[in-house]
């Protein structure tokens, strides 16, 4: 019996086609990222050198009355591959009270007052959500723990001090667990955590995730230089906390292709983006959503975000 020949020619086709779709992908993923109007903006300064940010933005969710409660938003909805959960990460940067004059527009944006936080975690408190870690989120997208009802995960940005003195009790009050991501580089300067506070949140439970050495657009500098800012920040807090830092958070949402290897290579479990939505996928774990919280929010608008029923009182 004459034995057929193997042509191993249509499987090495296959695999090149499915390289290139792959990468493919990732240049459309990369290209969102960098040039997305909608997304990025010029950096602007905000309360001095220190706290840079990107200006100011287009709406990340529709006007309360364009959607009912519940419905997503129509540039996010999509199919993920593989696991994923609909859970809501939240975003905070300062939380103070500061007018919405017009040289404070983008810093009143990317504020809350502490009394309307207040309010918001009552609000989460009542309707029964749960602030989870991104540690659980992960465990559940892998299918090795239940998410318990209502799961929210609550991030802040920056690290900086009035975390510790205003966020952090009212936290503490209801048993919420939180995620700072602390820029390493400005751990102890004026407006910022100081090192004793970053061990001190950590000992209340907080988790400490990285924000690069020095809040720079990991997008925008070189490879050798993203490289620099995000092993050093990882490096910096493990040595100050004594445990590994596996969450690590893009600043002004910048990234590329390559930057997400960096951070998948530095050794972080995950990271989350500023791209807006609230499901999050197991194949997308190093570009988690978000959804900003800043300015002075209605509860109804809150609520939707937080992916509960609008209040009723």
């Amino acid at each position: 019996m004459r034995r057929q020949s193997f042509d191993p020619r249509p499987r090495r086709k296959g695999r090149r086609v499915a390289l290139a779709a792959l990468l493919l992908g990732l240049v459309v993923v990369s290209a969102a990222a960098r040039i997305n109007p909608l997304r990025r903006a010029p950096h602007i300064a905000v309360g001095g050198s220190l706290a840079v940010h990107p200006g100011p933005l287009a709406p990340q969710q529709p006007p309360d009355e364009a959607l009912p409660p519940g419905t997503p938003h129509p540039a996010t909805v999509a199919v993920p591959l593989g696991p994923h959960l609909t859970v809501p990460i939240l975003y905070y940067h300062y939380i103070r009270t500061i007018a919405p004059t017009a040289p404070n527009l983008l810093g009143f944006r990317l504020s809350i007052s502490p009394g309307l936080f207040a309010e918001q975690m009552a609000l989460l408190h009542a309707e029964g959500a749960h602030p989870i870690t991104l540690s659980t989120l992960m465990a559940a997208l892998a299918g090795t723990a239940t998410l318990p009802p209502h799961p929210i995960v609550l991030t802040f940005d920056d690290g900086y001090a009035d975390f510790a003195t205003a966020a952090e009790p009212v936290l503490a009050q209801y048993g919420f667990v939180a995620t700072d991501f602390v820029v390493s580089g400005f751990i102890g300067r004026p407006s910022y955590m100081s090192a004793a506070q970053v061990l001190a949140m950590d000992a209340a439970g907080i988790v400490i995730g990285c924000h690069t050495v020095h809040h720079v657009d990991l997008a925008a500098v070189s490879l050798a230089t993203a490289r620099t800012e995000i092993d050093g920040s990882k490096a910096t807090l493990e040595q100050l906390l004594g445990h590994p830092v596996l969450d690590f958070a893009y600043p002004y949402g910048g990234f590329s292709a390559a930057v997400v290897a960096l951070v998948q290579q530095a050794g972080f479990r995950d990271a989350v983006s500023t791209m807006y939505g609230d499901t999050q996928a197991l194949s997308a774990r190093y570009l988690f959503h978000r959804t900003e919280i800043g300015g002075a929010p209605r509860l109804a608008s809150f609520a939707r975000d937080a992916g509960l029923p609008a209040p009723t009182g």
